[in-house]
Formats: C-alpha cells, sequence, structure tokens
C-alpha cells in the first residue's frame, strides 16, 4: 500500500480545480464550489465493468480510456467517496508470465510515488485482481493529453507550449533528482489538466519504463526499450540511459509541439533509429520560418547525439526555457555553447554492433559529425 494523501476538499464543477474550504467561488471562473469531486460530474464512457470492485474499495464507474498495455477506468474509492482513476495492465496471463511488464508496471507506482510532485500523477494505491491482473490507482485528471491536442490542432503557437514545457521539466527535474528516468516521454504521457485548448496544470504520465537506479537489473542488458520516434541514441542502442536521455525525449516532443512534425521521418523502423543516431535534425525555424534563432538553439542543444553536448540536466534545459518565456534574465545557455561535432560514441560491445548495422543504413547521408 502507498501513502494516500489528502485531496483538496473543494471543488469546481467546471474547470475542475480544486481549492481549500475557504474558497466558495472558483477564482478563475466564477463557478460556485460544490464540496468534493462529485462522480456525476466526471466525464466517462460506460463499461461493462460498471459496478464491479477492485481490490474489494474501487468501484467502476466509466471507462476513460486505453494505450498500448493497459485500460483506465473511472471508478470511486468507497472509503474516502472520492473519484479515482484506475489502470489495469491489459495483458493475457501467459503474456504477463512471459515477459517483466507486470514488474514494470508496478515501478510505475513506485517512481511516481517516490517523485511526489505536483507535475507528477500521484498514484494512492497498487494492487493484483484475482484473475492476477495488475493495477494501480491514480488521481483523477480532468483534461487531455498533449498527443490528443496535436493531433486536433497540428501544432501549438510558442506562448502556449513554452508554460507546458516548464511545468514539464519541473516535474521531470524532481524525478531525475530522486533517481527516476522517465525513458518513454511523449506527447500521450505529458496531461493537461484543464478544459481541452485551456490548460492550467501539466501531469507527466506513465513511468511504467521508468528506470528506478536501485532497481536497474530488470530491464535486461542490450534490450532497447521506448517509444521509436522518441528514443535517444544510447537508448536505439541499448546503452544506459540517464536524465540526459529524458532531455532528448522532451526535445523531439518540443520539436513536434512548434513545428508539427518529428524531426526524423523514416520509410521503415530501422531507417527511424538509425537517423536518431546519426542525422542531425533540421533546425524547427526551417519548417516554421516564425520561429526565432533562440528556440532553434534551445531544441537543437536538447536534440544533440553526444549527452555530453546537450542540456547536463532537465533543471538547466528549464532556465532556457525560463529565459525563452522572459521569466529569467540573461543570455539563451544554448547559444553561448555550441559543439561543431556531436557524435554519439556508444559504450558496450552490444551498442557498437548496433553502431555499425545502423551506420550501414546511414552511409548514403552527410559526414558524421556534420552540424
Amino acid at each position: 500500500m502507498l501513502p494516500r494523501t489528502s485531496p483538496a476538499r473543494m471543488f469546481c464543477p467546471r474547470c475542475h480545480r480544486r481549492y481549500d474550504r475557504d474558497h466558495r467561488f472558483c477564482p478563475y471562473d466564477g463557478e460556485s464550489l460544490v464540496d468534493g469531486a462529485r462522480m456525476d460530474l466526471m466525464p466517462s464512457r460506460a463499461t461493462r465493468l460498471a459496478g464491479t470492485r477492485i481490490g474489494d474499495r474501487y468501484e467502476v464507474r466509466g471507462f476513460i480510456g486505453k494505450g498500448a498495455m493497459a485500460r483506465v477506468y473511472l471508478a470511486e474509492d468507497t472509503r474516502t467517496r472520492k473519484p479515482v482513476a484506475v489502470k489495469i495492465l491489459a495483458l493475457s496471463p501467459s503474456q504477463r508470465n512471459a515477459s517483466n511488464a507486470t514488474e514494470r508496471f508496478f515501478r510505475e507506482a513506485q517512481a511516481a510515488a517516490k517523485v511526489g510532485h505536483p507535475n507528477i500523477v500521484e498514484i494512492f494505491d497498487v494492487g493484483q485482481r484475482s484473475d492476477g491482473a495488475p493495477y494501480l490507482v491514480m488521481e483523477y485528471l480532468f483534461g487531455e493529453s498533449l498527443g490528443e491536442l496535436l493531433r486536433r490542432e497540428g501544432k501549438v503557437d510558442v506562448d502556449i507550449g513554452l508554460p507546458i514545457l516548464q511545468q514539464a521539466t519541473a516535474g521531470l527535474a524532481a524525478a531525475h533528482a530522486v533517481g527516476v528516468v522517465h525513458r518513454d516521454l511523449k506527447p500521450d504521457n505529458i496531461f493537461l489538466v484543464g478544459a481541452p485548448g485551456d490548460p492550467y496544470a501539466v501531469k507527466i504520465l506513465d513511468f511504467g519504463l521508468a528506470k528506478l537506479e536501485a532497481l536497474s537489473s530488470m530491464t535486461a542488458a542490450g534490450t532497447a526499450v521506448g517509444t521509436l520516434e522518441y528514443m535517444a541514441p544510447e537508448q536505439v542502442l541499448s546503452d544506459a540511459p540517464d536524465a540526459r536521455t529524458d532531455v532528448y525525449g522532451l526535445a523531439v516532443v518540443m520539436y513536434r509541439m512548434f513545428t508539427g512534425v518529428l524531426p526524423f521521418n523514416a520509410r521503415d523502423d530501422a531507417e527511424l533509429l538509425a537517423e536518431q543516431v546519426f542525422r542531425q535534425p533540421d533546425p524547427p525555424s526551417s519548417r516554421v520560418p516564425q520561429l526565432d534563432a533562440a528556440l532553434d538553439a534551445v531544441v537543437l542543444r536538447a536534440l544533440r547525439k553526444a549527452p555530453s553536448n546537450r542540456y547536463p540536466s532537465m533543471a538547466a534545459l528549464r532556465d532556457d526555457l525560463d529565459r525563452l518565456a522572459g521569466e529569467r534574465p540573461g543570455p539563451i545557455a544554448a547559444i553561448e555553447r555550441a559543439s561543431a561535432i556531436d557524435v554519439y560514441e556508444p559504450q558496450t560491445d552490444t551498442a557498437r554492433a548496433a553502431f555499425e548495422f545502423f551506420r550501414m543504413r546511414a552511409n548514403a547521408w552527410k559526414p558524421l559529425g556534420t552540424p
């Protein structure tokens, strides 16, 4: 059982913000607050599991959505009468027994609970159903993922995107401070709390692939983990990731946010991975001319192939985002520091073999190290 925190008591039925009891009206939209978050105000879809209980405590009320490995349900905590989101791993018993998916799923709870930051989704409980399916209980979030926003709008303006990225980097910096590397940053794992198109908070989701330093042996050597379009070179080659791996993943997210396209767009998976290792991305402003050189510099530094050429930490990236937003004095650090040579150096025999394989796929490109 993970520690449970007490939610704020007053709730806005329009924007789903939560407040202490000394508020009567939502300061944001003027709506009269209600005592607690009522279940009938939580949007969800019908499900055949409605009315069933998970862990003898969480009564399913509706279906929220699904990912590659899990389904998420709206449920009521019958002890506290509060709405929660229950995430159930969607694997067959044979799949659960044949892989380490269950361990990674529980690691999501351990990782998120260990961070304890307002920009990281809060995990309340974790367990297994009677059929062996693991589940975790999270705070219910009202809004949409960044992925949903981008699929609808294509891209976002810089003045909208920068606050999202500032909050995301704050949460990730807190995760890195306690030894947690996410390793699967992508728009679908960045949740925008609030009405669609008008978010007021950001939550990082799905630490199911996170690497806790104390549990690093759970991922077999030579196994690449992540989402192909957002994988850093060290992930592609199965070298050890660190905080700078998340810097790279978030840089791909930034590129997608502001240009509407990914930095690499290959014909097949092998070519895409080869591009992650070898191809230098075009500046974002080559796709959207209205973007300025300072934003180009920040994105391109975070996208450097060699981890030592990227921002040294998520906090350092946050500093430059603050400067872009005009909230921190001084010049953009990415402009002051630029390396002409940027080649990833594999660290293990497995990585060196993969490096040579992908080099063959990239042999028609511009010379290595060309900026």
